[in-house]
């Protein structure tokens, strides 16, 4: 029995000490060619100081091993040491398209993608092999230059790349095509991806490009197949359920987003979506109590104030809106409007007028505000001021007979 094979054997029996005895005496007596496949297994399983040893010897026999060194090297951080040894390789070597492929990887490494992408033009401008086209193709895809990437992963066999390396060429030509805003080529290339070989993400992906486009069928059908396939993708609740919800498909849609907010309670788009839902089914105390987690959890404060006094206002519980205000910084002309309404139906003129007083600014060309600001002028005995509002109402609104009614009573 070889060393080399000694060597295996004490590894798999997990006798480490008497492997790199084995190993010494390999390095003295057995073969560079023995070695040189010792070396690749010992890679392949981890042991990267004991191949680096054995490549470090046979490099002159075989040059390609400068490649392995140079890939160890930079497995262990040294990078400046990696591209010593890549460096090894000159442009007549059998092995310098390889090693220009081993310092894109190195350029990528160190935030060099544009200098990297140089080394692959380089090679693949001396070869047209598949890994080569391939590199190329994903560092054009990775600094956003889609349609060059789409122009390179084209000239490769998809179920070839599948089958070699993991990656679905159609999958990445729709993602390109879903950034240049090319929706309807991109889900023609997702779907085509999914037949082949089902991914989540790529169905997250195609189903998320549905919603966006409004398909929501579709986009629901895809959806369904992720949450059938693994259940526990994360975050492909909140569009399903949009999707199911523009179906009118509302207590379905309900039931996915309580599913995304068994993985997390806390998620504020979800709590906001569950309160919408239970609400448009007939469940205020529900939709309240999504609201109030809302409130506990987000960052801006300001949508879930505006949808629980939109509630409050519903159902008139005009204190409970005030008392919101009471120790709230409220910025949303539209929640500030609720609280003015509040203020009114509770007969708190002084409050409510200086509200509205301050969203007239802001409000002053919407009709309902200021049909709401003018009842409340009439109500204080502010008649001349209820009427200049009025003309301004009237010109935005001429048909309302009850208003130039109004105004007609004031000035005979």
């Amino acid at each position: 029995m070889l060393n080399s094979e000694k060597v295996l054997a004490a590894i798999e029996q997990q006798n480490l000490l008497e492997a790199d005895n084995y190993l010494q005496k390999a390095l003295k007596e057995d073969s560079s060619a023995v070695l040189l496949e010792l070396a690749a297994y010992l890679e392949s399983i981890g042991f990267l100081p004991q191949a680096k040893q054995i490549y470090l010897q046979i490099k002159d026999d075989y040059p390609e091993s400068y490649l392995n060194l140079a890939q160890i090297a930079a497995e262990d951080g040294d990078i400046e040491d990696a591209f010593l040894y890549v460096e090894a390789i000159q442009p007549h070597s059998e092995y310098y398209v390889n090693a220009l492929l081993v310092k894109a990887d190195l350029y990528d490494m160190e935030g060099l993608t544009e200098v990297a992408r140089e080394k692959l033009l380089e090679a693949r401008s001396l070869s047209q092999e598949p890994l080569v086209v391939l590199a190329l193709a994903e560092i054009e895809f990775k600094l956003g230059n889609y349609q060059q990437a789409i122009q390179e992963y084209a000239k490769l066999d998809n179920r070839d790349t599948l089958a070699e390396t993991g990656l679905s060429t159609y999958q990445r030509i729709g993602r390109s095509y879903a950034h240049l805003g090319k929706f309807e080529a991109a889900v023609e290339f997702l779907e085509k991806a999914l037949e082949i070989d089902y991914d989540d993400q790529t169905a997250f992906e195609l189903a998320s490009i549905l919603y966006e486009e409004s398909d929501y069928q579709k986009a629901s059908l895809y959806f369904k197949q992720l949450d059938t396939m693994n259940p526990d993708f994360e975050g492909y609740e909140y569009r399903y359920a949009l999707s199911l919800h523009a179906e009118h498909k509302t207590a379905e849609a309900l039931r996915i987003i309580q599913q995304g907010l068994a993985k997390n309670q806390f998620d504020e788009e979800l709590l906001l979506a569950a309160s919408q839902f239970s609400y448009e089914l007939h469940e205020p105390s529900q939709a309240e109590s999504y609201l109030l987690k809302a409130k506990e959890v987000a960052e801006d404060q300001e949508e879930v104030l505006l949808r629980l006094t939109n509630l409050y206002l519903e159902e008139e519980r005009f204190a409970e809106i005030i008392a919101l205000a009471s120790d709230q910084d409220i910025v949303s002309v539209l929640t500030r409007w609720n609280l003015a309404k509040a203020y009114h139906a509770l007969e708190e003129l002084e409050q409510a007028l200086a509200v509205y007083q301050d969203l007239a600014r802001d409000l002053g060309d919407n009709p309902e505000f200021l049909q709401d600001y003018i009842d409340l002028l009439k109500e204080c005995g502010q008649q001349e001021q209820a009427a200049n509002y009025a003309k301004r109402y009237l010109e935005l609104v001429p048909d309302d007979v009850n208003m130039a009614r109004f105004l007609d009573d004031e000035f005979l």
